[in-house]
């Protein structure tokens, strides 16, 4: 009893380090996580200095969360080598921008590193539009051309020296060339177009801003691959299954109306080989006689 109570404790324990283990990391589509990042953003963008007269509104893309997905699988803290590819990474947009983080993965928040991405303004001078060390991912935050992003959040064992860490990528539409100021300094929204409302000190516009949920679009080059259907897909399923019904009720009623033909074959017996049976017969009975 003694040894079964000790077993019980020992798979206890497994459990329980096997949950404290668990990633808690939040899925690309999770919306408490999409909200948190996109709100980040457009409050930042919406509070820029000097202020910005032409940023716009961000709203949520589902294909660029997957695309930031897909590049986290590979634990690589480098650039997404397929951005530069005719819609490798969108379905719609080309030219994609990208903002990439690593640390430990209990320290993990996106709040923490859209700041820390933000925190690069103090390597900025706008007024000279040059940057004194690494600046990349604020002109990127604050591109004003960008308003679509889509983050995701990835576990890895290592990336470089660090253990268990998380990578965290934003994929934006359309991505920031650097090649210039990132925005228009002056009053918010006074360069907004003709067709854009403010919102939040942001140009936003309904049409431009509008939601579109791509259901069967993922990365080709994803892997290992999500298990997708789209409409061929099921139609040929349909098809398969209406063939495989056909097939079937054909061979139920050929069997009904044509009775099994080797089954006959076993049961009939040629004259022939019914006078062979009498012969043998009377010979059995003439020799139990003698």
């Amino acid at each position: 009893m003694s040894i079964l109570n000790l077993w019980l404790y020992e798979f206890w324990l497994l459990i329980l380090s096997s949950g404290l283990n668990a990633s808690f990391l939040p899925a690309e589509e999770d919306v408490d996580f999409i909200n948190e990042y996109v709100n980040l953003h457009n409050e930042l963008r919406g509070n820029v200095l000097p202020p910005g007269s032409n940023l716009r509104f961000m709203t949520w893309d589902v294909a660029l969360s997957r695309t930031a997905r897909a590049w986290g699988k590979k634990c690589l803290f480098k650039t997404n080598s397929y951005l530069d590819e005719l819609n490798m990474v969108h379905p719609k947009y080309n030219g994609i921008g990208e903002n990439i983080w690593v640390g430990p993965e209990n320290e993990f928040t996106a709040s923490i590193a859209i700041r820390n991405w933000h925190a690069e303004k103090d390597n900025y001078d706008y007024e000279n539009g040059n940057c004194t060390s690494e600046c990349s991912h604020y002109l990127q935050l604050v591109w004003n051309n960008s308003y679509k992003v889509g983050c995701a959040v990835t576990p890895c064992s290592r990336i470089g020296h660090i253990k268990h860490a998380a990578i965290f990528i934003c994929n934006y539409a359309p991505g920031g060339t650097l090649r210039r100021r990132p925005y228009n300094k002056g009053l918010f929204c006074s360069e907004c177009g003709s067709a854009d409302t403010c919102t939040d000190y942001l140009c936003s516009n309904a049409d431009r801003d509008e939601v579109i949920y791509y259901r069967y679009w993922y990365p080709t080059w994803e892997k290992p691959r999500p298990l997708i259907c789209n409409p061929v897909c099921i139609l040929t399923f349909i098809l398969r299954l209406l063939c495989f019904i056909l097939s079937t009720t054909v061979v139920v009623l050929v069997q009904k109306h044509f009775p099994n033909i080797l089954v006959e074959q076993e049961m009939y017996f040629t004259p022939d080989e019914l006078e062979e049976s009498k012969d043998r017969k009377l010979k059995e009975e003439k020799m139990q006689k003698v």
